[in-house]
Formats: structure tokens, sequence, C-alpha cells
């Protein structure tokens, strides 16, 4: 069963309308993710602070969805979605929950991360990511476009030529001090 970006978008914002309704707080940090699976289950998860080995980490929504799936039987996901709560749009999942959701089942490689335009492959998202999160992290404090986002720089940052010698002779050359020029038009 598919479902369309209107109805598991609708389905996520119904989860925010409630958590705000019973009073929880919606901050920039807090995340709704919902899952559509295969059997056509729909399941919720939330971001929240969890206590792991003594220390306070923010447990992604995608992760709390998987958890209430699996806790009743279901482990293959047809599509998902995560928003944001405080302003209700489509992010991607981050590397290490992408990596997690496909450690669960390989039947998770054939599901979908819903966005506004597209549905897009967890197996493409995986890849675009790098893959080089491990599995087992499903905790992480950095946000999914941050994430996202910061993997993207460090790609291009690799690819740049550091050279010093060319940066010194620019600043040498922007802090030397410049002629007054007579109307501008002598030099």
């Amino acid at each position: 069963m598919q479902m369309t970006f209107e109805a598991i978008y609708a389905a996520a914002v119904d989860t925010v309308n409630k958590l705000a309704a019973g009073g929880e707080m919606i901050t920039p940090e807090k995340t709704v993710c919902v899952i559509s699976t295969r059997s056509g289950r729909i399941y919720y998860g939330v971001s929240r602070p969890e206590p792991v080995n003594g220390v306070i980490t923010e447990l992604h929504a995608e992760i709390d969805a998987v958890r209430n799936m699996q806790s009743y039987g279901d482990t293959a996901i047809a599509e998902l979605i995560l928003i944001s709560a405080m302003n209700r749009t489509a992010m991607l999942p981050c590397a290490a929950c992408v990596n997690f959701i496909l450690s669960q089942g390989a039947e998770n490689a054939q599901a979908c991360v819903a966005m506004p335009d597209r549905m897009i492959p967890l197996a493409e998202i995986a890849r675009f990511s790098g893959g080089n999160q491990p599995a087992a992290a499903p905790m992480r404090n950095i946000s999914a476009k941050g994430d996202l986002l910061k993997d993207r720089i460090n790609s291009i940052m690799e690819g740049v030529d550091d050279d010093d010698e060319e940066d010194e002779e620019l600043l040498e050359q922007l802090s030397k001090p410049k002629k007054k020029k007579l109307f501008g038009l002598f030099g």
C-alpha cells in the first residue's frame, strides 16, 4: 500500500498538532516521523531526550517510529516522512538514522522518504550520505538537514587546494595603503 505525500504529511502534521494540544513544548529541534508499513499500518515517532549510559542524548524521531513499529511485529517500511515540528517542513533523515533503518531488514532498502516533490528511495539517501555512519548509532546531536549539509561541505572542502602562499600575498596586497588619485582620473 503506497501513500501519497499529502496523506503521510497530513498524518505527521496531525501528530504535531496532538503534541501541541497535549501541552508539549514544540522546539526548533523537535521532529516527528511517520512510517507507513507494507502491511498498511501507520506508526509515529517523536524526537525526545533519552538517557544513554547516564548521558542525556536526543533520540531521533525515526528511531522512535521504528521501535514503535517493531513493538507491533512489523518490520518492512514502505514510506516514511520526517518533519520539523516547529515549521512543519519535510526533512531528510540523517545518515545514522538511514543506516539504522537499513540495518533493521533488507526489505527496508525499498522504502521511500516522502518529500513534497517526489518519493526518494532510502538507498539513494544512503548513497548520497556516504554510508559511513555506523549502523548501530541511531542517536546523534546533529539535525538531519545539518548532517547532510555538513557531509556536502566536507566533500567540497576535500577538493579545495590549500595554498597558504597565495593567501599571504593577497593579505599583503590588501593591507598596503592605497595612493590617492587626483579625482580618480590619474593613476
